[in-house]
């Protein structure tokens, strides 16, 4: 029977091709982008399941109070303070290993000629038992200056030769030996890097002030993330235990008061992803909330081509119908009938998985989504998620129109007297089509919104300068023989030095009034005077820093208005010469209030920040470029630094071109504009069928018309006046839903774009454009047949 089934299903696919190839296309469709988030879904809990311990091994989060997002709500840390680590395996029996990771090795590493970026981290020996990412070469990176790399960033490097033994050269922190390869894994992990180094470096590099004093350092919370291997049979309530006598110690220590709270707390490596809750300082690990809406907007994709299907059968009802009626008049039961309109379905559902598996694979690739389909052959799992998947899909997208068509009697049918108006009618046909161009619109105007918001903040430049600006990675701490000779160049309007480029985090500590004992937390910057000129900030009161090449300028501090309003300095101007404190060790007096720019992410509140002069601190050179200088500037400086550093690679980049590479994600705008065109596809296609099927039933009708004398244009318009209704209702429904989707979605934001007319008018057009052409090209076919064609047998 099942044969059977299988037979006249796919004559009836073959029979009507074009149908069949609108139903396979769009499932297609729906389906790649499905599958691609189910392997999301999946890899989502899969994350570090693959290492030793994960029930044993536990993340230290911390609970200091931090708000973000405008609604002011507390969230934790993922990072911890350095010092945690030792102290928990130092004083807590039950404590089998403790390990750090410090991501303080990111920038250009350097191997001969070749100079590429990577990103590592600083780890304990701890590192390599906690976790198995397994050494395939070499042996971990235990020894001051060592590191071990990936495999792939070993072939970037060194291609097929051995890297072991081999020097590479990191930007500011200088030369480290290799020891290692890891091998390649395809198994995700909330920790990414493409280098490990031994944590005793981290001593030499604040010895020689390469990196800031953070080891014995319990202010910083955001420093590294710590990670605990408690022994067998020891429960997760002594961990905490012991971390609430840690954090108890350490609020005595810092003199914190009732106003700065401090906790600490546990989280099981296995129950890091999906993350659950929302964390400051967070790794890579996928969160509940991104995962349900990555699925629910492939859900939707899927939903609009299942609607295709649902439509273009019930269009067709009346040609099925008869074939129920024979069925069914020489004993086929109900049951036999919804099996073989099932049957259909399912084949359809099976033929447009092959199309949906190249979509997933190209759709991976093209946004770089991380590279999931990798290791897709080889997980029997996700193969069987596929195949279940694939079967629901077929039996839901079938299950309407075979329980609908299976239903009719067959002595109506058969006398001519069924009624195929409830099924070819309003509620059906046009709800569908309408749904699907809603759908298509409230993504047009969100990839929109999301585009513009993305613009925006790769843009921006209120209250601060970004342009002409070359920041110049810094080989030592000697850095004015090299600031005066760029000065000199041509082209050079001046050279400043900073810690760090406005945008990216430095520092934070917490600051108080002398005299006074509350404080606030502050971020700050170690520049000179001649950056904050560079940068164009706008001061209200006071002046500068100190131009002196000395270090007297550090006595001297630059607030922004939100740390003179935070400390209740009272105006900008009674501000100026007051005396500060930085973390009750060292005092400054402000010399100048600069009015507030936006120096955090768009998702951050305005905050307290400050400029003061420690030149140990000093990374980068700030270079500004005279207007039309810019190519020609290039050679001249890097002649100066290959003169003054001939064993160091010259490193800069371009201070706007840094901030719109971070703020603008090509990829996630790329993702989000392929869904809204799928969406528009798909719904092209349902109408272009209905269309077609609308112009075929009435063929006669046409011919009469023409013979009537009815031109090309008015059977244009009255075949197309239906289906161009239904897009303005569409677009009366949709409109409003994009609007108030793109609103939530730019809520997150604390400075954000405002909506305007253009973009529904942009998204207005693009439909009505693509859905007119669809519309026009078919009736227009249909206007110039021929009328004795249709005419001929009657």
């Amino acid at each position: 029977m099942v044969r059977n089934y299988v037979k006249i299903a796919l004559r009836n696919l073959w029979k009507h091709k074009l149908f069949s190839a609108i139903n396979v296309l769009g499932l297609a469709l729906g389906m790649g982008v499905c599958l691609l988030a189910l392997m999301h879904v999946k890899y989502a809990f899969d994350y570090d399941t693959f290492h030793p311990y994960p029930q044993r091994t536990y993340r230290i989060l911390t609970d200091a109070g931090t708000k973000i997002m405008r609604s002011g709500k507390e969230v934790s840390l993922a990072s911890s303070p350095l010092p945690l680590g030792e102290a928990l395996q130092q004083n807590y029996g039950f404590v089998e290993k403790t390990a750090r990771v410090y991501f303080k090795l990111r920038g250009e590493m350097t191997v001969g000629r070749k100079a590429l970026a990577v990103s590592g981290a600083f780890v304990d020996p701890a590192f390599y038992d906690l976790f198995h990412f397994p050494i395939a070469q070499g042996q971990p990176a235990l020894e001051a200056r060592t590191v071990v790399l990936t495999r792939r960033t070993a072939q970037r490097f060194f291609g097929t030769n051995n890297p072991i033994g081999k020097t590479v050269w990191m930007e500011d922190k200088g030369a480290f030996t290799v020891t290692g390869v890891l091998d390649s894994l395809y198994q995700p992990s909330h920790l990414r890097f493409d280098m490990l180094a031994s944590m005793a470096t981290v001593t030499l590099l604040e010895q020689s002030h390469q990196l800031p004093a953070r080891l014995a350092d319990w202010k910083d919370n955001m420093a590294c993330y710590t990670y605990v291997l408690l022994k067998d049979n020891t429960t997760p309530e002594a961990l905490e235990q012991a971390l609430t006598t840690v954090a108890t110690d350490v609020r005595k220590r810092l003199r914190l008061g009732a106003d700065k709270p401090l906790g600490f707390r546990p989280q099981r490596l296995s129950a890091i992803s999906p993350s659950r809750e929302e964390l400051f300082n967070s790794t890579y690990e996928p969160t509940m909330g991104g995962i349900a809406a990555v699925f629910g907007m492939a859900l939707t994709i899927l939903l609009l081509a299942g609607f295709n299907y649902t439509n273009l059968t019930l269009a067709r009802s009346l040609n099925r119908a008869r074939e129920v009626g024979v069925r069914k008049a020489v004993g086929a039961l109900r049951a036999q009938l919804v099996g073989q309109f099932l049957t259909e379905s399912l084949l359809l559902a099976l033929l447009a998985f092959g199309l949906a598996y190249l979509i997933m694979v190209g759709m991976d690739q093209l946004t770089s989504v991380q590279a999931l389909t990798q290791g897709v052959r080889q997980d029997t799992t996700l193969w069987l998620a596929f195949a279940g998947f694939t079967v629901f899909t077929g039996l839901v997208a079938g299950l309407v129109p075979a329980r609908m068509l299976s239903a009719y009697q067959p002595v109506q049918v058969l006398k001519g007297q069924l009624n195929v108006n409830r099924l070819k009618g309003v509620g059906w046909r046009k709800g569908l089509i309408v749904t699907q161009f809603v759908v298509s619109l409230v993504f047009m105007v969100f990839v929109i919104v999301f585009y513009q918001q993305g613009m925006y903040m790769a843009t921006d430049s209120e209250g601060f300068n970004r342009k002409g600006l070359l920041h110049i990675s810094l080989a030592d701490k000697n850095f004015r023989q090299l600031a005066t000779e760029i000065s000199q160049q041509a082209g050079v309007e001046r050279v400043g030095a900073t810690s760090a480029p406005i945008g990216n985090f430095d520092e934070s500590g917490f600051l108080k009034v002398a005299g006074r004992s509350d404080s606030v937390r502050c971020n700050f910057y170690s520049v000179d005077r001649p950056f904050v000129e560079n940068m164009g900030l706008q001061f209200l009161a006071g002046h500068n820093l100190p131009a002196t090449a000395s270090d007297s300028a550090g006595r001297f501090i630059v607030l922004n208005e939100e740390a003179v309003k935070t400390l209740h300095l009272g105006t900008p101007d009674e501000a100026v010469g007051q005396l500060v404190q930085l973390n009750d060790t060292s005092s400054f007096q402000v010399a100048g209030v600069i009015r507030d720019f936006r120096y955090l992410p768009f998702t951050f509140p305005m905050a307290p920040l400050g400029f003061r002069y420690q030149p140990d601190e000093f990374r980068y050179l700030s270079v500004k470029v005279a207007d039309g200088a810019e190519e020609t500037a290039i050679p001249a400086l890097q002649r100066v630094w290959q003169r003054l550093n001939p064993h160091t690679p010259f490193q800069y980049n371009w201070y706007d071109k840094e901030l719109y590479d971070h703020y603008l994600h090509n990829d996630d705008v790329l993702l989000f504009g392929l869904l809204a065109v799928m969406a528009l596809v798909i719904s092209c296609l349902g109408l272009l069928g209905m269309v077609t099927y609308s112009t075929e039933t009435r063929t006669k009708e046409v011919g009469v018309r023409k013979v009537l004398g009815a031109d090309i244009g008015q059977i244009v318009a009255l075949l197309s006046r239906e289906f161009v209704q239904m897009m303005l209702i569409a677009t009366l429904i949709g409109l409003p839903l994009g609007y108030a989707a793109s609103q939530l979605f730019l809520q997150v934001f604390i400075y954000h774009i405002s909506l305007g007319f253009g973009t529904g008018a942009v998204c207005l057009l693009t439909m009505l454009l693509v859905g007119g052409l669809t519309i026009g090209v078919q009736t227009y076919r249909a206007a110039l047949a021929n009328p004795t064609d249709s005419l001929r047998t009657e």
